[in-house]
């Protein structure tokens, strides 16, 4: 489990690798998050708002006028009759004024459109107007007239798509709408995860246009379903959302061409990302959603498709430059069985960084470590690789945990092997995590002996002899340190 600290730095890391179109993807799902938020909550909000200024208006009459009123009549104002009355109030107060709450006010409308089309003349009208007297078909569709007439003041109604209507148009804004919370959650995670997923196998403008071709084409697909007789009672539903482009990027990034392109970690994530949708979208959105279930493996299925099919993108200069290096690696190791070991231990140099670069810094810790310890085994040591390693595993922007007893042996190493630059490295390293004072002084006797004998950063190295004195001057090491100090004050 990662620390605190760590799980800030995965953070921070994944957020320096982010690409321009990375920002304006986050910044769209984050806008169409608060757009769900403000249409979906809003209505619920006013209505609460509402029945708080109803109890707050019977709070205050009954106690400047109620609670009295019964006491006039020789009555306890319990609080049972309090409770009654207030129920009675509250009534009266809903009866006065529409819910703002959409769907509960069309519950109300098909009540009040019943009694009037049954008693108060509807039928009579519609028979005046169309000479015939009217069937129950003709009921549900003056119904659904008048109700619409209503919905289509509001947002999460008037950009939605309705097979029924058939208002195709509205497919370029009923992806903007989400069913549920859930539903947004799940487009968000898996979206992200698609796309950045495929972007590294797809040419941008196949990725986009195949995200904006489907998103459109979705609708479409739930329109012909439900004009089966078996989903034919949904035809009449909103349909919203992303669910059947989410199963087609999920179809798509779970296969490849080469099966070596796909782990399979994220064969798994794609087929939980389907099942967890579909199980959202049958058990907790509306009714249209139930055959958005039906469809959902069939895109999934047209993803699959698509991923064993499409493999166009080029590879960039720095893929292209590991990959000669890395061939060119394996031709040299073919010929020579230390040269395999030394490819080996290079490739892992490489890996290892590449999988800090992904955000698996435990895995980019082992191959590392591994990578340093056997290079430093190699005879002869190669300084310049050794160095370019140590100044690159001790980059503040390289987030891998090491103990300072291994930074520190490195640095031994490195020092006996005749890498004094990348010693003085990998000293520093150990000696800022060092907390035990013994092995901290000697870590500064090393440091500082290593930088005075090979000329580099002398000031410093005298510096760090001076603080073993410090330290502890009656023993053997401060007795060394002492002759290496008292002889640069003869040479100079």
């Amino acid at each position: 489990m990662f620390k605190a600290t760590t799980l800030k730095k995965l953070i921070l890391d994944g957020l320096r690798q982010l690409k321009p179109v990375h920002y304006i993807v986050l910044a769209l799902i984050l806008g169409l998050g608060i757009f769900n938020a403000v249409t979906g909550a809003m209505p619920y909000i006013n209505q609460h708002r509402y029945e708080r200024g109803i109890e707050k208006a019977f709070s205050k009459w009954w106690d400047n006028e109620g609670a009295e009123q019964f006491k006039a009549v020789g009555l306890e104002p319990t609080e049972k009759i309090r409770n009654e009355e207030f129920e009675q109030f509250r009534a009266r107060a809903l009866a006065q004024k529409p819910s703002y709450i959409v769907e509960d006010r069309i519950e109300i409308m098909k009540k009040d459109f019943r009694e009037w089309w049954e008693i108060k003349g509807g039928k009579e009208a519609f028979a005046e107007e169309h000479k015939r007297y009217p069937s129950e078909s003709d009921f549900r569709r003056e119904l659904t007239k008048w109700i619409n007439n209503y919905t289509d003041k509001f947002t999460r109604y008037n950009m939605a798509f309705v097979p029924k209507r058939e208002q195709y148009g509205n497919l370029l804004t009923s992806w903007m709408l989400f069913p549920s919370v859930w539903s947004y959650l799940i487009f968000a995670a898996f979206f992200i995860f698609a796309t950045v997923q495929l972007e590294r196998r797809w040419q941008w403008y196949i990725l986009w246009g195949i995200v904006v071709g489907v998103t459109l084409c979705g609708g479409i697909f739930v329109s012909i379903l439900t004009g089966t007789s078996f989903f034919d009672h949904y035809d009449g539903e909103r349909y919203m959302g992303m669910s059947l482009t989410i199963a087609f990027l999920l179809g798509a990034t779970a296969f490849a061409p080469r099966k070596d392109m796909i782990s399979t970690t994220t064969s798994a994530v794609c087929f939980a990302g389907l099942f967890l949708d579909m199980a959202i979208n049958w058990f907790v959105n509306p009714g249209i959603f139930g055959a958005v279930t039906i469809l959902s493996p069939l895109l999934f299925g047209a993803g699959a498709f698509a991923g064993t099919k499409i493999e166009t993108r080029r590879k960039n200069k720095r893929e292209l430059k590991l990959d000669t290096l890395n061939e060119r690696a394996r031709r040299v190791a073919s010929r020579n069985p230390m040269a395999e070991m030394k490819a080996k231990t290079r490739a892992t140099i490489e890996a290892g960084f590449a999988s800090a670069k992904l955000g698996q810094f435990d895995q980019a810790q082992r191959q590392l470590t591994q990578a340093m310890t056997q290079l430093l085994q190699e005879h002869p040591v190669d300084g310049e690789l050794v160095k370019s390693l140590a100044e690159r595993m001790t980059s503040p922007t390289l987030y891998i945990e090491i103990m300072s007893n291994q930074w520190l042996e490195w640095g031994e190493i490195a020092k006996a092997k005749n890498s004094p630059e990348a010693a003085i490295l990998l000293l520093k390293k150990g000696l800022s995590r060092e907390k035990d004072k013994n092995f901290a002084r000697r870590a500064l006797y090393v440091l500082g002996e290593t930088s005075i004998t090979n000329k580099i950063e002398i000031e410093d190295g005298v510096k760090r002899l001076q603080k073993v004195i410090e330290m502890n001057g009656n023993d053997m090491m401060a007795k060394q340190a002492q002759r290496i100090l008292d002889s640069i004050k003869k040479s100079t």
